[in-house]
């Protein structure tokens, strides 16, 4: 049976208001004088839950950075080129500022990132759930999908938060913990794969994998897997753009089933 297996956020759920929350108090530890953390955190959000930031006018300019990282270190390039008002218009021009940091610093970011949003969930759980939302039509697909193939997560996210979500988001029972693969597993998606596909006893080819950033399909595309990007995700446009001139599918919404369900 051929596997279908998916990343989380951006395609599962949308979490991008929960990630902004948190890089922000987290890149705050590492340089409270930050001139976005500062206008953040100060600006007026009467409707907004009791930690909900994504109100403030840098949440849509960090949306369009989101696409162009890979793990939670990426959130603290992101708010810095923001600081520095740099202009990070393609994956290139990202990749050539991500390394002009010293990877110590990197690291502090990647490993602070993951104790504040422990905190956040443990002490305002349900704050913490009211950030993250699933995608309407997706659930139901997920249960039309699990009749014909194997499902799977391979995430950047920490597998305690993972299994909540899964809960919250109503698809914890669609997923088996062996086909979880969390930050844990490695650094890239390859890692997660690669993984998958010896947990489970497929080749690559039986393999389609989801994900809402190109650079993740493009690592990934040569084990041979079938990539898609998934157009309803944390991504724009350019990304779309992007994936079609590469050949990778671009899913939408409403028309999951003819694309990912495609030969299974």
């Amino acid at each position: 049976m051929r596997v279908l297996a998916l990343d989380f956020d951006g395609v599962v759920c949308n979490s991008a208001r929960e990630v902004f929350t948190a890089a922000v108090h987290t890149y705050g530890c590492l340089d409270p004088s930050s001139r976005v953390v500062q206008a953040t955190l100060t600006h007026a959000r009467p409707f907004a839950t009791e930690l909900d930031l994504s109100s403030a006018p840098a949440f849509t300019d960090f949306t369009q950075l989101m696409p162009l990282g890979n793990r939670a270190e990426d959130y603290g390039v992101a708010l810095r080129a923001m600081d520095l008002g740099l202009a990070l218009p393609d994956q290139g021009a990202y990749d050539d500022f991500y390394r002009s940091f010293d990877p110590s610093w990197l690291q502090r970011f990647h490993a602070a990132f993951y104790e504040v949003r422990d905190r956040l969930r443990a002490d305002h759980l349900e704050s913490w759930l009211a950030l993250h939302a699933g995608y309407p039509p997706f659930p139901s697909f997920l249960e039309r999908a699990a009749a014909r193939c194997r499902l799977a997560v391979a995430t950047a996210r920490d597998a305690a938060s993972l299994d909540v979500l899964l809960v919250h988001l109503g698809v914890a029972a669609l997923i088996p913990q062996k086909s979880r693969l969390d930050k844990e597993t490695g650094v890239h998606k390859t890692d997660h794969l690669s993984a998958l596909a010896h947990r489970l006893g497929v080749p690559f080819d039986q393999i389609t994998f989801v994900d809402d950033k190109v650079n993740h399909l493009e690592r990934v595309a040569p084990l041979g897997v079938r990539p898609v990007l998934a157009g309803w995700g944390h991504n724009t446009p350019r990304e779309h753009a992007r994936a079609t001139a590469l050949g990778f599918e671009v899913a939408q919404l409403d028309a999951l089933d003819a694309v990912l369900l495609d030969g299974v």
